[in-house]
């Protein structure tokens, strides 16, 4: 395999795996080829040791989003592991697999892809950090309205209140773990750190980086671009905790 072929095949894949599209791998005598399927949509992509990317198959959105991403990949539009149409959806995304996101989020990450595309990898990061923030207050909140005793919720909010954000989340991390009942499913038993931590820890140094002008900012392109790529899992998990703590008390 010719190194543009190997390149280029290399992103094809990564972008359907993103995507969670079903698809099984074949090589042929002049080509690697992907078959993809979406639902009822199949398409086959093929990659040609010249790097050219063919889609075939019928009119669907399954093959718009193949071309798009063909498109990219030919144009050498390579920033980390995503392809900037991709980041451009994110807002959309969101909204649909959150139809109850709070539209403050929505607006900060529409204009973190503002100043990302812009070259403000300090505005980027700032913006991220304020949808985040923004959302674990949003689940806070929700927990604490979740606390039915009088007593215990009040000591929470002591605990909690006027606080910096890494302290409310260290309390609500502590509370939430050592709680009697928690949603299941969702893995939430062991991996909050997993799902949520890791992502608003990011969010958090990186804002304190671009908000202090005493600390000196060393912010990579590609690590944002990375877990902006996260992101949009990061506020579905989030969501599915908050759906939880709005039908079930939170016993702690």
């Amino acid at each position: 395999m010719s190194d543009i072929q190997e390149k280029n095949y290399s992103q094809m894949k990564s972008f359907v795996d993103r995507n969670h599209w079903a698809n099984t791998e074949k090589t042929e005598s002049n080509c690697k080829r992907i078959d993809v399927q979406n639902g009822k949509f199949t398409c086959v992509v093929k990659v040609y040791e010249t790097g050219t990317v063919q889609v075939q198959g019928a009119e669907s959105k399954l093959r718009e989003a193949l071309l798009e991403a063909k498109k990219a990949i030919e144009n050498e539009e390579n920033i980390g592991e995503m392809l900037p149409f991709e980041i451009e959806r994110f807002p959309e995304v969101l909204k649909e697999r959150v139809p109850s996101i709070d539209p403050i989020i929505v607006r900060f990450i529409e204009e973190a892809i503002v100043t990302i595309k812009a070259g403000s990898n300090l505005g980027c990061a700032f913006l991220l950090g304020g949808a985040s923030e923004k959302a674990i207050y949003l689940l806070i909140d929700t927990y604490t309205a979740a606390i039915k005793d009088e007593t215990l919720r009040s000591k929470f909010v002591t605990r909690t209140s006027g606080k910096f954000i890494s302290r409310v989340f260290d309390e609500f991390k502590g509370s939430f773990k050592s709680s009697q009942n928690k949603p299941t499913g969702y893995g939430w038993t062991n991996d909050l750190e997993i799902k949520i931590e890791h992502i608003f820890q990011f969010c958090r140094i990186c804002r304190n980086e671009a908000g202090h002008p005493h600390l000196p900012p060393n912010l990579d392109k590609g690590v944002l671009l990375a877990n902006m790529g996260q992101f949009v899992k990061y506020i579905e998990d989030l969501y599915q905790l908050i759906g939880y703590y709005q039908t079930n008390e939170a016993k702690v």
